[in-house]
């Protein structure tokens, strides 16, 4: 188990005061998790603080520590939100008449 950054890449683009538009990537926070796939599950599961899911395209998580897998700023393990949403749906039932 390691401690993970967990980051966002956010839905739109962010406008400098200059007018120059950039991707707008988020720190969302840490977690302790065995790999950067459950770091970033850990984190939808019990978010820091209030997000607006609708708002994030995907997340990804890097450990912490000298390892060869960061540094590609999401380019590997994005798990996208949508993903996620659709392990917590829970169908809904018929009404029985």
């Amino acid at each position: 188990m390691g401690l993970y950054i967990v980051l966002a890449a956010m839905k739109g683009r962010f406008l400098s005061e200059n007018g120059n538009p950039y991707d707008n990537f988020q720190m969302l926070g840490y977690v302790d998790a065995d790999s950067p796939s459950e770091a970033v599950v850990r984190f939808f599961e019990e978010p820091h603080f209030p997000i607006q899911w609708r708002d994030v395209q995907y997340m990804w998580a890097e450990q912490l520590t000298g390892n060869s897998e960061n540094g590609h700023y999401g380019d590997y393990h994005r798990v996208y939100i949508d993903d996620i949403r659709k392990q917590y749906e829970v169908p809904i039932s018929e009404p029985e008449l």
